[in-house]
């Protein structure tokens, strides 16, 4: 099979993904699917406005693959349902080859897509970070445990809403870490002062407009965020959550040290799930 990215390259993502907390590889997804993608979500919000609880979001729609709603007793909603579509978009074989090229082994999917689709005039959605497990020794190791594949549905730009990140901060504690009310909570979404520091520019962030196609993979803990649209036309993307290496062992191809946290972690260790920052990010 011809490779996608030759080896230098694969290896020079893969190090991104673990220093900045994010790589882009372009042009991953192309028609048909990413056409499809892009009717079947417009479809979407052109029936379901956008619920103003998600305004920062943009909207908070989970779409599962057939094979992981068979194995779910949710009712079916308008903001959650099973489509073979989402099936497409997981296993799509570009997306599975680059994965394996850059090293993400073991990578197991969650079989859920979330639309977030920032309408017209929407506002920027704040800095945040997803990871759920800062109590756990998981959140200390230098490699990603849990990351996002995305896709745009159209080409991004600050003027749109494109997406902002705050490069190291997977691995880096600042300021935010201790100041930043936890992720998509009521307190967050409740904020209506836009000169919070939940949506301030900062010197230590970077803009980053994409490609409709472009596959964007990011570590959980990344701090992020996305600019308004200041346009008329909805932004659309398309996001899944994957695990990726069997905690606690470290990736076949890393060469760095482990801390210790990670090689002393007791085995089957359970701890209470939060969107905190802990004391395993320094």
């Amino acid at each position: 099979m011809e490779r996608i990215l030759s080896a230098s390259a694969a290896r020079a993502k893969r190090d991104e993904l673990v220093e900045l907390g994010y790589t882009i590889i372009p042009g991953l997804l192309q028609n048909p699917l990413l056409g499809e993608l892009r009717a079947w979500s417009a479809d979407i919000f052109d029936r379901m406005p956008v619920d103003p609880k998600f305004r920062y979001q943009g909207s908070d729609i989970h779409v599962w693959t057939p094979r992981r709603w068979a194995q779910t007793d949710h009712g079916q909603n308008e903001r959650s349902f099973p489509a073979p579509i989402v099936t497409r978009l997981i296993d799509h074989p570009p997306q599975v080859q680059v994965c394996a090229e850059l090293g993400l082994e073991n990578m197991c999917a969650d079989d859920v897509a979330i639309l977030l689709s920032k309408p017209a005039y929407g506002p920027p959605l704040y800095w945040h970070q997803d990871f759920t497990n800062w109590n756990h020794p998981e959140a200390a190791t230098p490699w990603p445990t849990r990351i996002f594949l995305s896709y745009y549905m159209t080409d991004t730009h600050r003027e749109n809403g494109c997406l902002r990140v705050i490069p190291g901060t997977h691995r880096k504690r600042i300021d935010l870490h201790d100041i930043l009310p936890e992720a998509h909570s009521p307190e967050i979404q409740a904020i209506d002062d836009l000169g919070h520091a939940v949506f301030m520019d900062r010197d230590d962030a970077i803009d980053v407009p994409l490609k409709a196609g472009d596959l964007i993979i990011a570590d959980a803990r990344l701090m992020h965020g996305a600019w308004p649209n200041q346009t008329d036309q909805r932004r659309t993307l398309v996001l899944a959550w994957h695990r990726v290496f069997d905690f606690p062992a470290p990736p076949s191809w890393w060469r760095g040290p482990v801390p210790d946290a990670v090689k002393n972690c007791p085995p089957d260790l359970e701890v209470a799930h939060t969107r905190t920052p802990s004391a395993f990010i320094a």
